[in-house]
């Protein structure tokens, strides 16, 4: 039997992850009376940052599966590592291979 999912209102995101998470603007959901806290499904933006003002780079061996170290480095917060693999359209954390060309987007608003 299906745990029953309730939206709810009472906590802001905004209290729970920080302005730069991918979830800053998900709704709370709650799973049953067990108190399980749960993000709404998150669905992958488009990139709006223009290509002509983007840095490219090719992954070095230290940031290997390590998107948040590259973010770090390029844009002083880890937590923007979301936007380099959306904007490269890789979706599994294995696939961010040494060796790999990619955009580093210049837009690093949260969308």
């Amino acid at each position: 039997m299906a745990n029953k999912i309730t939206e709810t209102e009472i906590i802001p995101t905004d209290t729970l992850v920080d302005s730069l998470s991918r979830y800053a603007n998900s709704t709370v959901l709650y799973y049953g009376n067990n108190g399980l806290m749960t993000f709404s499904t998150y669905k992958r933006q488009v990139t709006d940052s223009d290509p002509t003002q983007d840095q490219y780079t090719v992954i070095s061996p230290s940031h290997e599966y390590r998107p948040d170290k590259l973010a770090y480095q390029v844009y002083g917060a880890p937590d923007l590592w979301w936007k380099i693999m959306e904007a490269n359209g890789i979706h599994d954390i294995w696939n961010f291979k040494a060796g790999l060309n990619i955009r580093l987007p210049s837009d690093t608003n949260v969308f």
